[in-house]
């Protein structure tokens, strides 16, 4: 068996990086110096639920996958990148060893913070809700947003798509989760999946009627980041929706259904030339 150097970090092969961040480094020791630190439990429950570094590893091994597959090139040769919405690292912690330029940004400046003491391979930025971002014009490779757009009523989608417009180079990539066809159906059929949305019946019911129309649904929640200027709440996006609404902004590539966690949708789009 050949020898593999995880010195590299996520510039080796995906499949191992991904082995390595979801099983290796927390059964072989000597190896648990190649990835990257955990977030407090705090932080960790705040972006993903999770409370146990291995579940938080294993959610960002698996986004690595995904998103592998779903490209045509390796992640580690894209650069610059922007994790948009990075939370405190689920995925940017992911990409220790990237030979090319990493930024993240988040709302919450906890995330921000924690990342720009821990993660010293990723640039972070604090962002303001309803607001432009301040990254240049046509900066960015490849930017990807993950559990972001689920949350967004379609006026903040649209200004978000009019941002990463701006400041994703043309012919650029970018990766936005969704929640589409897989979600609702699960959240249809399964009462686990209902109960996690935290969704009243009244304001499923509604979303069901608009995405079933073809339209975006939105249903606000008082959730932690809800306030004056910024509705948060759950969102269900059908394919139609993103390819006539996002087609607006971006080259609409492909949408893997179900692709995270067999309930997100991950919507591949380029910045048109």
């Amino acid at each position: 068996m050949p020898i593999v150097d995880y010195s590299r970090g996520c510039a080796i092969d995906p499949p191992l990086w991904a082995e390595l961040n979801r099983r290796l480094a927390f059964e072989r020791p000597e190896l648990a110096r190649y990835v990257a630190p955990f977030p407090p439990q705090e932080l960790m429950q705040n972006v993903s639920g999770l409370t146990v570094d291995r579940d938080f590893a294993a959610h960002g091994a698996h986004f690595w996958e995904v998103f592998s597959l779903l490209l045509r090139r390796p992640l580690a040769s894209f650069s610059p990148i922007l994790d948009f919405g990075c939370g405190c690292g689920r995925l940017a912690r992911l990409f220790k060893g990237h030979p090319g330029e990493v930024h993240g940004c988040d709302i919450d400046a906890r995330h921000v913070e924690w990342v720009r003491r821990n993660l010293d391979f990723v640039r972070a930025l604090d962002t303001r809700p309803n607001e432009a971002v301040a990254y240049p014009d046509r900066t960015f490779e490849l930017l990807i947003a993950i559990s972001v757009f689920t949350h967004l009523d379609e006026p903040t989608q649209d200004l978000l798509l009019s941002e990463m417009a701006r400041i994703v180079k043309p012919g650029g990539t970018l990766l936005l989760t969704t929640h589409g066809e897989r979600a609702m159906q699960r959240a249809i059929d399964e009462p686990g999946i209902y109960n996690m949305l935290d969704i009243d019946s009244a304001g499923f019911e509604k979303a069901k009627r608009l995405f079933d129309a073809g339209d975006l649904a939105f249903i606000q929640q008082r959730g932690h980041l809800t306030s004056a200027k910024f509705r948060y709440g759950i969102t269900f996006t059908p394919h139609a929706y993103v390819r006539d609404h996002w087609g607006r902004y971006f080259d609409v590539e492909t949408i893997g259904s179900g692709a995270i966690h067999s309930f997100q949708d991950v919507v591949v789009l380029t910045r048109r030339t």
